[in-house]
């Protein structure tokens, strides 16, 4: 069994859920936004994606169809505005640019 490849099964419904949980993960860590700013802009649109499927899903209740239709919504402007910020900052930004650290500063 190789212990980096994670296998499950679940119904279809969940592993979407799943899945769409798992990029909702990725997408929050700053190293990987900085180092890599389209990969997250694209995380954010198959969220926006996924949850729009979750949102149609039969198997779910309305209230939570309702809920992921409204999460669906706001995932849609916000990988929007991660891919205009991203093309924005690439634009300005060197790979040392955007992990250098700030100077020290001494307190007194």
């Amino acid at each position: 069994m190789d212990l980096l490849v994670e296998e499950h099964q679940m119904p279809g419904v969940e592993a979407v859920l799943a899945g769409t949980l798992a990029l909702m993960t990725g997408y929050s860590q700053y190293l990987q936004a900085a180092s890599d700013p389209a990969h997250r802009a694209g995380m954010g649109e198959k969220i926006a994606h996924n949850l729009a499927m979750l949102a149609a899903h039969p198997q779910l209740s309305g209230d939570c169809r309702c809920v992921l239709w409204h999460l669906h919504e706001r995932w849609a402007v916000m990988a929007g505005c991660t891919r205009d910020a991203g093309e924005a900052c690439h634009a300005l930004q060197s790979p040392a640019e955007v992990f250098s650290l700030p100077g020290t500063r001494t307190l007194q």
